[in-house]
């Protein structure tokens, strides 16, 4: 993979941000975390971090044609940066402004997701045909919208990235800013948790 944030059409295909979640609902709306790094890579005596030269962060709407992803940056920069700033920070890695061992980058993205019911799904088989008792049909389908928060991390040296943290949430879009912000702020620290990978 290349130094520069990787992620293009793949992540138009992903989902629009955390944010927008509550933190009422955490046993309903609950945040997907996983962490992918590159096995071969060595975080051993790594120390130091900055933003990537390109950018701290983008994001990425794919929900209508209305969205307006300088809008959405505007609410969740001030929140996503320094809450991974801190996180480097209790992690032992200290903000370098030249040459740093590491650089980092997130996306935030915006998609809809579909959830459809079938006639019978829920019902078990019959026992003599191993089948359902009657024939699948959809009978519901909802649409709703998917924020994720994905946080490269790449190493200058190698140009390549090394390290990759994505949060997934279901949107619930008239919840409080405050209630959003605690969501990201701690979608954030279980990811950063798992950084740098323990081999």
């Amino acid at each position: 993979m290349s130094c520069r944030p990787c992620v293009a059409g793949f992540l138009l295909g992903v989902a629009t941000l955390l944010l927008l979640a509550p933190l009422g609902r955490l046993e309903a709306a609950k945040t997907d975390i996983t962490v992918e790094y590159d096995k071969k890579f060595s975080f051993a005596g790594l120390k130091t971090w900055s933003w990537h030269p390109e950018g701290k962060g983008k994001v990425l709407l794919a929900l209508t044609a209305d969205n307006d992803p300088k809008r959405v940056a505007d609410r969740v920069d001030p929140v996503i940066i320094p809450a991974i700033e801190r996180e480097m920070g209790a992690r032992g890695f200290a903000s370098a402004a030249a040459s740093p061992d590491l650089y980092v980058h997130y996306y935030v993205l915006g998609t809809l997701q579909n959830s459809t019911q079938v006639q019978g799904q829920f019902l078990p088989s019959v026992t003599q045909w191993a089948v359902p008792p009657f024939l699948a049909s959809t009978t519901a389908t909802s649409t709703y919208p998917v924020g994720t928060l994905i946080v490269d991390v790449t190493a200058p040296a190698q140009q390549k990235l090394v390290w990759r943290g994505t949060a997934a949430r279901k949107i619930q879009i008239d919840r409080p800013d405050e209630e959003r912000r605690k969501v990201l702020e701690e979608a954030i620290r279980e990811m950063l948790k798992k950084f740098p990978p323990k081999k």
